[in-house]
C-alpha cells in the first residue's frame, strides 16, 4: 500500500481522467505466453500485472526461497518463453508479467527499488528443487545482461536472483495501522515480509547450502573491490535509477554531491537507462561550465557496477522547499507586508531563472526538466540549476522522454519552447502551485491567474505573462464557470458533484466501482477510505439516491475479497457499516463474521474502528453478541491508553489516539459514564503532545518532519474530537485553547489537495462543525469558495483531483465524495463522517 501512495504517476499513464492499473491500458499488448492455451494438467490465472501457471494439485509451502528472473526489455519475451518451457517440463509453479509495458514500468526511474527488474518469479517447493532449478536455468540464461534486483541475492553472474519470502498471501498489521504482506517466524508469529532495496536474511533463517555458497562467494568478491573515494554523509534522494548523496572527499574533506546510476535500471520513456542519463549530465555540465548557476563537474568514476559523478556541492534549498516554507498563504492570516515581501523575492527568482535559461540556450542547450525541485535557492538568494540528466541540444539530440507533470504541455514538448513553458509554470507555481491541474483542465489558467492576482501584489505584466504563456493554442472554448462562485447555490453544487460521481461508475468491473486513489485498486474496491463504501455513504448521507445495483456491487466485492482485513476505513467493517445504513443489516453482520482479527488500535484498520462499527450495529439490532464484543473491544482499547503501555507510532484521527477518543466519546454519549470521557481525554492529550504551536498560535500535528493541519493525518482530526469532548466538558481550558489553535491552522489559503483527509475539504468540514465558535464564519465561507481551485468539469458535473493531482478521484478520502460530504456540512447539516462524528450531539448544538 505504501508503495502505491508514493507512486501515483505509475497509475496515471493510460486513462486521461482517472488513476488506473497499468495492466488495463496494456491489455492489447501482452506477452504471447499469456494468451497461449494452458497445457494439460496445469491451471492458470491472472492477478493484476501477473500471470500464474501451476500444476494442478500442486501443493506449496506458505513461504520459502523464490527465484526471480530479470531481463532487459528487448529480451523479455524470449526469456519468458525459455523459462516457461523449463518450468513446464520441471513441474515448477511460476508467474510472469503480462505485458512489455508493465515490465518497462516496473523497471522505470521511479519504480519500487526493492522489486525493480523482476520479470518472472519461480516457486520451488523445497531446497532440492531450488538447487535443481538454479542448475538448470543458469546455463540456459548464461551471458544475458539484466537489471540487478536490489532486494535479492544474485545467483552467480546471470539474471537469476534469490529471496526468501511468502508464497501465499498473508498479512500482518504494523503499529502504524498499515497492513503489509507477512511471513511466519518459527513460532508461527507473522512478521513483515520486507522488500528492502538490499538483500537481508531473516535473522532466524538458516539458508540452504547453495545460498550459503553464493553468500560466501559474494563476501570474498567484495573484499577485493575498491571502495568509494568519497565518504557518504547522507542520502538526498533515491530513485530506481540510483541515489543522490551528500559526501566528503577522502583526500581533502571537501563536500561534494554524488550522483549514482545503476546500469539497465531506471528506464525513461524512451528506454534509456540511468547510466545513459548520467553520461548526458556529464556532457552537459562540461558544455555549460563557467556559468554561475551550473554546478562544477569534479569527477567521474565506477565502483562495482554503479556509475557516479561527483559535482560541486551547492548549499541551499529547492524552490519546492522554499515555497512550502515561505509562501505566506500557508499561514492563517498573512499581512499585506508579508505578501509584498514574498512577492518581491519570488519575482527576483523568476528574473534570475529567465537569465539562466537564456544563457543555457545561448550555448545551444535546452535544460529540458525545469521545475521547482530542480532549482536551488542559495542562502544569498542566488539560484542554481541542478539535475542536467535530460539537458540536450535541440535538433542535434533526441527530445527527452522524462517530464515533470504540471511543467510540460503538448504544444511545448520540444526544444527551447519546453523550457519557456516550464518557466511560465514557475511564474504561477511560486505563488499558487496548482499547475498540474492544467493537465486535467487547461482552461483553468485564467481562474488560477486571477487567484494569484487576488492574493499577491504581482504586477499586471506578470499576470498577463502567466495567462499568455500557459494558455494552450488548442483550447478555444471559454473557461468553464466556477461552480463555487455562488455561495448560496448549495443544491446546484451538490447536484453537480453527484452527476460526476455517478458518471464515473464502472459496475462492470470487479476491482472498483468508482475511480479514486490508486490504493483503491489494491484494497478490494469496497472500503470506506478509497472504495465503494465511502462513495455510497457520502451519497446517502447527503440525501442522494443510491442505486441498488451499486449497493449489490459493494456486497459482492466485500464478500469476494481475498484479504478479509478488519477496519472501519481500510477493511470490511466499513463496508458492513454502509450496508447496514443502506438497509442490509444481515449482510452487514455476515461481513463482521468474515472480517479478520487485529490487536492494532487505530480507527483505520484497528480496534477503534471495529468498536465503533460494533457500537453502531448493536444500537441498530440489540444483538447481545455484539454487545459482548463491544465490551471486550473497550477493555482492549482502554489498555492501550494505560501510561505503562508502549507508545503508539500513529498520530491523528485515522492512525492515532484521536480515533480511540472517538470510540470512548460514542460510548459516553450512550451511557453517560464519566470514565469514558476520562479515557477520551487521555487519548486526545496523547495526540496533542505531538502538536506544535506556531508564532501566530496555529496548532499543527507533527508527522516526522512535517507539520500537518489535515483531517485524516493532521491537527484537524484532533480538533474534530476536541469539539465533541468540549460539548460535554466546556470548562477544559487546555482543550479549548488547543481547539482554537487548530481552527486557526484550518484558515490557511494555500492547501495543495482538495480532498477530505489530506486537503481543503477536511479543513472546511472542521470549520463547519465548529461554526458556533467566534471567528469561524469568514474562513468557513472562504475555504468553501477556494475549493473551486481544485474543481474540474467531468461527466456533466464537477469532480476533484485526487492526491498528487495527477488524476481525478471520486473516493471519500481524496476525491469528490469527500468534498460532497464536507460541502453538505458547510451548508448547515451535521457532518456524518463514520466513526469520527457524533450526529446526535452535532444536531443538538446551538
Amino acid at each position: 500500500m505504501d508503495d502505491v501512495k508514493r507512486n501515483h504517476h505509475l497509475f496515471a499513464g493510460d486513462d486521461p481522467h482517472f488513476y488506473d492499473h497499468p495492466v488495463h491500458g496494456a491489455a492489447k499488448r501482452r506477452f504471447a505466453a499469456v494468451d497461449r492455451p494452458v497445457p494439460a494438467g496445469w491451471r492458470s490465472h491472472q492477478n493484476g500485472s501477473w500471470f500464474f501457471l501451476a500444476p494442478e494439485g500442486a501443493e506449496l509451502p506458505d513461504q520459502g526461497w523464490k527465484i526471480h528472473v530479470s531481463a532487459v526489455p528487448a529480451e523479455a519475451a524470449e526469456v519468458i518463453e525459455l523459462v516457461t518451457a523449463y518450468c513446464l517440463e520441471a513441474g515448477l509453479p511460476h508467474k510472469f508479467l503480462v505485458s512489455p509495458r508493465v515490465h518497462h514500468l516496473n523497471n522505470g526511474k521511479y519504480a519500487r527499488r526493492g522489486s525493480s527488474g523482476k520479470l518472472m518469479t519461480l516457486y520451488p517447493a523445497d531446497d532440492e528443487r531450488l538447487r535443481d532449478a538454479l542448475d538448470g536455468l543458469g546455463p540456459l540464461l548464461a551471458g544475458r545482461r539484466a537489471p540487478y534486483v536490489l532486494g535479492d541475492l544474485r545467483w552467480q553472474d546471470g539474471p537469476l536472483y534469490l529471496r526468501y519470502g511468502g508464497f501465499l498471501e498473508r498479512w500482518c498489521t504494523l503499529e502504524s495501522g498499515e497492513r503489509v504482506l507477512a511471513i511466519a517466524r518459527p513460532d508461527g508469529t507473522l512478521v513483515p515480509d520486507r522488500r528492502e532495496p538490499y538483500f537481508e536474511l531473516p535473522q532466524w533463517l538458516e539458508p540452504p547450502e547453495c545460498v550459503a555458497e553464493q553468500l560466501r562467494a559474494d563476501e570474498a568478491a567484495a573484499a577485493g573491490q575498491p571502495g568509494l573515494p568519497y565518504l557518504i554523509e547522507r542520502a538526498l534522494h533515491f530513485s530506481n535509477g540510483g541515489g543522490v548523496y551528500l559526501a566528503r572527499s577522502r583526500t581533502d574533506g571537501g563536500r561534494v554531491v554524488l550522483r549514482e546510476a545503476r546500469p539497465l535500471a531506471g528506464l525513461d520513456g524512451a528506454g534509456a537507462d540511468a547510466v545513459t542519463r548520467l553520461r548526458t549530465e556529464a556532457r552537459a555540465l562540461r558544455a555549460l561550465a563557467g556559468l554561475e548557476f551550473v554546478p562544477r563537474l569534479l569527477d567521474e568514476f565506477t565502483v562495482w557496477e554503479h556509475h557516479y559523478l561527483a559535482e560541486e556541492y551547492v548549499e541551499g534549498e529547492t524552490l519546492r522547499q522554499f515555497l512550502a516554507r515561505s509562501n505566506p498563504l500557508t499561514r492563517p492570516e498573512p499581512t499585506a507586508a508579508e505578501l509584498a515581501r514574498y512577492t518581491e523575492q519570488a519575482l527576483d527568482i523568476v528574473r534570475q531563472l529567465e537569465l539562466a535559461i537564456d544563457q543555457v540556450h545561448a550555448r545551444g542547450y535546452a535544460f529540458g526538466d525545469l521545475h521547482p525541485a530542480n532549482v536551488l535557492l542559495r542562502p544569498d538568494g542566488r539560484i542554481c540549476l541542478v539535475d542536467f540528466e535530460v539537458a540536450h541540444r535541440p535538433e542535434h539530440e533526441p527530445e527527452p522522454s522524462v517530464a515533470c507533470p504540471g511543467f510540460v504541455a503538448p504544444h511545448a514538448t520540444a526544444g527551447f519552447a519546453r523550457d519557456r513553458y516550464a518557466l511560465d509554470c514557475i511564474r504561477l507555481a511560486l505563488f499558487l502551485p496548482y499547475t498540474m491541474l492544467l493537465d486535467l483542465q487547461p482552461a483553468k489558467v485564467d481562474q488560477l491567474a486571477d487567484a494569484m492576482a487576488e492574493f499577491f501584489p504581482v504586477p499586471t505584466a506578470h499576470t498577463a505573462r502567466v495567462r499568455s504563456g500557459l494558455r494552450r493554442p488548442s483550447v478555444r472554448l471559454p473557461a468553464p464557470e466556477d461552480p463555487f462562485a455562488d455561495p448560496a447555490d448549495t443544491d446546484g453544487l451538490t447536484a453537480a458533484l453527484t452527476r460526476a460521481i455517478l458518471a464515473s461508475a464502472t459496475p462492470h468491473r470487479t476491482d472498483r466501482l468508482f475511480p479514486g486513489d490508486p490504493a483503491g485498486l489494491t484494497d478490494g474496491g469496497h472500503t470506506l477510505e478509497h472504495g465503494a463504501a465511502g462513495v455510497l455513504h457520502a451519497l446517502h448521507a447527503t440525501g442522494q439516491p443510491v442505486d441498488e445495483e451499486h449497493a449489490d456491487w459493494l456486497w459482492r466485492a466485500a464478500r469476494r475479497s481475498r484479504d478479509p482485513r478488519p477496519g472501519l476505513y481500510g477493511g470490511l467493517h466499513g463496508a458492513a457499516l454502509v450496508l447496514d445504513e443502506l438497509g442490509h443489516p444481515q449482510k452487514a453482520l455476515d461481513l463482521l463474521d468474515r472480517a479478520g482479527r487485529t490487536d492494532e488500535p487505530s480507527l483505520r484498520n484497528g480496534l477503534a474502528g471495529i468498536g465503533l462499527t460494533l457500537h453502531r450495529l448493536h444500537r441498530a439490532t440489540g444483538d447481545g453478541g455484539l454487545r459482548d464484543a463491544l465490551d471486550r473491544t473497550a477493555e482492549r482499547l482502554a489498555a492501550t491508553l494505560d501510561p505503562a503501555a508502549p507508545p503508539r507510532d500513529g498520530a491523528g484521527l485515522l492512525t492515532g489516539p484521536s480515533g480511540t477518543a472517538s470510540f470512548f466519546l460514542h460510548l459516553h454519549q450512550d451511557g453517560g459514564d464519566p470514565a469514558h470521557l476520562d479515557l477520551a481525554a487521555r487519548a486526545l492529550r496523547a495526540d496533542l503532545a505531538r502538536c506544535r504551536t506556531s508564532e501566530e498560535g496555529a496548532v499543527n500535528l507533527l508527522d516526522g518532519t512535517r507539520l500537518l493541519p489535515y483531517l485524516g493525518s493532521g491537527s484537524a482530526g484532533v480538533g474534530l474530537l476536541l469539539g465533541h469532548y468540549l460539548r460535554h466538558r466546556p470548562e477544559d481550558e487546555e482543550f479549548a485553547r488547543a481547539l482554537d489553535g487548530i481552527l486557526l491552522a484550518a484558515r490557511a489559503r494555500l492547501v495543495i489537495f482538495g480532498g477530505l483527509f489530506h486537503g481543503r475539504a477536511g479543513l472546511l468540514a472542521l470549520l463547519a462543525e465548529h461554526r458556533d465558535r467566534p471567528g469561524t464564519a469568514e474562513p468557513l465561507a472562504r475555504q468553501r469558495r477556494l475549493l473551486g481551485w481544485h474543481a474540474v468539469p467531468y461527466g456533466g458535473g464537477t469532480a476533484f483531483a485526487g492526491d498528487q493531482l495527477h488524476r481525478l478521484s471520486m473516493d471519500l478520502s481524496t476525491g469528490t465524495a469527500g468534498v460532497l460530504l464536507a460541502l453538505h456540512a458547510a451548508a448547515g447539516a451535521p457532518l456524518d463522517l463514520p466513526g469520527a462524528t457524533l450526529p446526535a450531539l452535532a444536531a443538538a448544538r446551538p
